[in-house]
């Protein structure tokens, strides 16, 4: 599916936190497009970002934003009109780094589903080759995203509605993970390992008592599609250090 060049007026943000003023320094990195703040044009894909992040993380609530994007024409951006070359190593180069791999102040272009997060990270992690996880691209269709990584950018948006829903998990209906689960376990217990300098079953003895491991665990926090690495970092962040 080819996303359009032309923005709407309206754009929407999923979130497990109230707020608002777009803070970009509370932004993650090793997002798809870098670190950012990311919405789309679709309701209900930013809705389930909010249930998402607040299976995962908790939080004060399920909100839903409503933003009028209004890009000045000096601003720098980028558009990934479909699932292309470009656009996986553009992503692979911005999950598997951190800070900025750009100076865009906008992207827009296809989100990862579910489906093709398991395609990113599986490549990322070692478990498909380049031409395995391509030929796997081609078939899934995606939604849009558009992210925006300068003050510049956030200037131009303008809060027109935010509203809190219900905070009722979504139950996943998804393939078997079991597999994927368990080698997303060992490429982090590794990394742990290779960090601290201790062997891999003391650092799978840290990993498996901490919160993160458990909301990998749970299907409905879709932390298993993220990458080895964006799970060390969430690790760490919750435990700064094991020594």
């Amino acid at each position: 599916m080819n996303l359009p060049a032309q923005l709407p007026g309206l754009l929407y943000h999923g979130s497990n936190h109230d707020f608002n003023i777009v803070d970009l320094s509370k932004s993650k990195d090793r997002r798809d497009f870098g670190k950012g703040f990311y919405t789309t044009t679709l309701k209900e894909q930013a809705q389930q970002w909010g249930y998402t992040m607040f299976n995962r993380f908790g939080g004060e609530g399920i909100f839903l934003y409503e933003f009028e994007f209004s890009p000045s024409p000096d601003l720098i951006s980028k558009h990934f009109p479909q699932i292309s070359d470009e656009w996986f190593d553009f992503i692979l180069a911005n999950r598997t780094h951190k800070e900025l791999q750009h100076n865009f102040d906008y992207i827009q272009g296809p989100v990862a589903n579910d489906k093709i997060f398991l395609t990113i990270t599986g490549f990322i992690d070692g478990i498909f080759s380049r031409e395995e996880a391509m030929q796997r691209l081609r078939y899934n269709k995606s939604n849009d995203q558009v992210s925006l990584h300068t003050d510049k950018a956030i200037s131009s948006l303008v809060l027109k509605n935010k509203r809190k829903t219900s905070t009722e998990k979504i139950i996943y209906n998804g393939q078997e993970l079991g597999f994927f689960i368990s080698k997303k376990i060992e490429s982090i217990v590794n990394i742990i390992s290779e960090k601290e300098k201790i062997s891999f079953t003391a650092a799978y003895d840290y990993f498996s008592a901490s919160q993160i491991y458990k909301s990998l665990q749970n299907t409905t926090s879709l932390l298993w599609t993220e990458n080895a690495e964006f799970i060390v970092d969430e690790y760490y962040r919750e435990k700064p250090a094991i020594l």
